[in-house]
Formats: structure tokens, C-alpha cells, sequence
């Protein structure tokens, strides 16, 4: 997996006190997926229907995930999976950024 980098150009501007949202551009599967927000306090990665069906995933390669979602303090998470239109195509948590 290559690396991210940032030069000084990229901080040109930059408040370093803001605390805006980190949106990247990411290739994946050949193809640039823009607007993935990074979500350091999210335990999963959510990859929106939209954006699998646009990467051309088979339906087939999805496996169900039976485990429950645990949150901060070991807490049982409930979700529900939706087709939903939201601002961002995926949201990148803490498994893809430890993994870097």
C-alpha cells in the first residue's frame, strides 16, 4: 500500500488550529473515489452502496458480517445498513488508518 505524504505546499494556507474534516481522494479498483471523509473516531469502514456499485464489485464478493459493532467502552453498537445519499462515498475509519 503506498504511502500518504504531504510536502510543505500542502500546509500553504493551512490553519494549524482549525478542525475542519480531513476529506482525501483515494484510487481504488483503478479509479479515483473522491470525497472520503477520514473518521479517526469510527471503529468500521463505510463504503456507501452508491460508490460499490459505481467501483463495479460484484454483488457477490459482499460477505455478511454476523459480529456486532462494539463501541468506546466496549459497548454494543446497533446500526442498520441503508442505501442512502450522503455527502461523502466512503468514510475511512480506524482499521484502514491502522493498517497504513
Amino acid at each position: 500500500m503506498p504511502a500518504i505524504t504531504f510536502t510543505d505546499k500542502d500546509f500553504q494556507g493551512i490553519d494549524p488550529v482549525q478542525d475542519d474534516p480531513m476529506v482525501i481522494s483515494v484510487e481504488i479498483r483503478n479509479c479515483i473515489v473522491k470525497k472520503i471523509l477520514i473518521d479517526q473516531g469510527n471503529s468500521a469502514n463505510i463504503l456507501y452502496w452508491n460508490t460499490f456499485k459505481q467501483l463495479g464489485i460484484p454483488e457477490e464478493e459482499l460477505t455478511p458480517y454476523s459480529e456486532p459493532l462494539v463501541g468506546f467502552a466496549d459497548i454494543q453498537v446497533k446500526y442498520i445498513v441503508v442505501q442512502a445519499s450522503t455527502s461523502y462515498n466512503i468514510l475511512l475509519g480506524r482499521p484502514s488508518l491502522n493498517a497504513l
